[in-house]
């Protein structure tokens, strides 16, 4: 039997254990994934995308977690900041620039 008590200490410890500040990147982890990006769209290779989601609500906006997603990059808007991701299920996913913290090759 569980307390409601413990259930809310349960809960709040897992949303803590995920939860990291926004990475800082470097010009040459930036140059990396420019890289990885473009061999990705020139022979339509699937990519990993490390993304940052952030979660305002409980420690500000610089708190989030890190969600991956894999997929073939369909397009980049220029003007909205955004790759269009396709996924193996044929959703496309949009992912702003500035949420990226890791591109890999798969």
């Amino acid at each position: 039997m569980m307390l409601p008590e413990h259930v809310s200490l349960l809960r709040e410890l897992e949303s803590t254990l995920n939860r990291v500040k926004r990475p800082v990147l470097d010009m040459a982890q930036i140059e990396d994934m420019e890289r990885v990006i473009c061999e990705a769209m020139e022979f339509n290779s699937p990519v990993r995308f490390a993304v940052f989601k952030p979660l305002p609500f409980l420690n500000g906006a610089d708190t989030g977690e890190i969600i991956y997603i894999e997929g073939k990059i369909h397009y980049i808007n220029q003007i909205r900041k955004v790759f269009h991701v396709v996924d193996s299920k044929g959703d496309t996913n949009l992912i702003k620039f500035e949420d990226v913290v890791g591109v890999e090759m798969k």
